[in-house]
């Protein structure tokens, strides 16, 4: 079995397993969901709040207390060999902005296929249904 087998058997395993991890990525004691922002690593598997980094390996969730972040992540897709001899290829965003207590967010991505396809990553308030960084694929 090929390395790039092994890794998209792992890949695929530990997409079929619900990982129930939060990160609490605040000081001091715990609070209630209604003061934090709650941030799902839905369709990306690595996050970077304000430096703290996550995989979703780790943790699905992480709890930050409200207001300004620096949030970064980064989705993997699986692509032709003829577009990527490694067969994945990866898409990412790095934005400012604001979280809001008790508002949950949902870390997602997509792509197009074909000739000249686009990948796409962004965050969304799952509460609004309001796109707070990235993208969303039109």
């Amino acid at each position: 079995m090929t390395k790039a087998m092994i890794a998209l058997t792992v890949l695929l395993a530990g997409c079929a397993t619900t990982n129930d991890y939060v990160y609490k990525l605040y000081p001091g004691p715990e609070l209630d969901d209604s003061e934090l922002a709650i941030v799902r690593l839905d369709g990306v598997y690595q996050m970077k709040i304000d430096g703290m980094s996550f995989h979703w390996g780790d943790y699905a969730t992480a709890k930050v207390l409200p207001g300004e972040h620096e949030i970064d992540f980064t989705a993997m897709f699986g692509v032709s060999v003829l577009v990527n001899s490694s067969g994945w290829d990866a898409a990412g965003t790095t934005a400012v902005t604001t979280l809001e207590a008790g508002h949950t967010y949902s870390a997602q991505s997509d792509r197009t296929t074909g000739y000249g396809y686009q990948m796409f990553v962004w965050l969304e308030d799952v509460d609004t249904g309001d796109i707070v960084a990235g993208s969303r694929k039109p």
